[in-house]
């Protein structure tokens, strides 16, 4: 049977205000298109998801060497910006090749993104800065690189709404996701059961943290799986 734990971060998912103005910003960046899908409103599966109702979204999903990077632009509901203070992914970082310019940008939609240098290791994004209110008090495990998760205090204000614009999740890769949505039940809302898919090559789940991160747990049994780490630029 296998230990249920976490193995790394899959992906951020980024809620956009324009799918191609995004796509050329972290394509500038580095990242490779991996695929696209879309789903209309009514869409049940999506909805469950997400905790929210009447979603429809195009999506694109674009890889570095070490992380996936999800890119959600939101026909329903309407996109706000999102709240300064509230509680999620605050900032990334993002390896770039030796020579290219350093230091802060923002992306598009609002997200401030380090640039460091890759040195020999991967490029794209490598780290996630997660803001709560108390950072002892947050349920998610530690997260093993090569990205780097760090949970940080100073979140204030209510959480914002899943299709408001900036990063809105973070997936990590587990294994045992059975075991590990079991043990993660006190800390953190499940939205749904775990929903296999791709005929049992890959399974999911959707929750929100008590401190109100929302997390995606996502279990690839084969390399065949949509997002399986062998799949990555690296």
């Amino acid at each position: 049977m296998t230990e249920p734990r976490v193995v790394a971060l899959n992906h951020v998912g980024v809620s956009v205000a324009d799918l191609d103005r995004a796509r050329s910003f972290w394509s500038s960046l580095g990242a490779v298109d991996h695929d696209c899908f879309s789903w209309p409103v009514g869409t049940a599966p999506a909805d469950e998801s997400l905790a929210t109702a009447g979603t429809a979204a195009s999506v694109s999903i674009l890889r570095t060497d070490a992380a996936f990077l999800e890119l959600f632009s939101f026909a329903s509901p309407t996109p706000a910006p999102l709240p300064a203070g509230a509680p999620g992914v605050a900032g990334l970082v993002w390896a770039v090749p030796p020579g290219t310019a350093t230091g802060g940008v923002t992306c598009p939609d609002g997200t401030p993104v380090s640039l460091v240098e890759a040195g020999d290791g991967p490029r794209g994004l490598v780290g996630v800065r997660v803001r709560v209110a108390d950072p002892d008090a947050h349920p998610l495990p530690p997260v093993p690189g090569p990205v780097e998760v760090v949970v940080d205090g100073g979140a204030d204000v209510a959480p914002a709404r899943p299709v408001d614009l900036g990063v809105n999740h973070l997936c990590l890769d587990v294994a045992g996701i059975a075991g590990m949505r079991s043990s993660l039940a006190a800390g953190v809302r499940w939205h749904h059961g775990v929903t296999e898919s791709s005929g049992g090559i890959a399974a999911v789940c959707y929750g929100t943290t008590h401190d109100g991160v929302l997390v995606e747990l996502l279990e690839s049994r084969s390399d065949d799986a949509f997002l399986a780490r062998c799949r990555l630029a690296r």
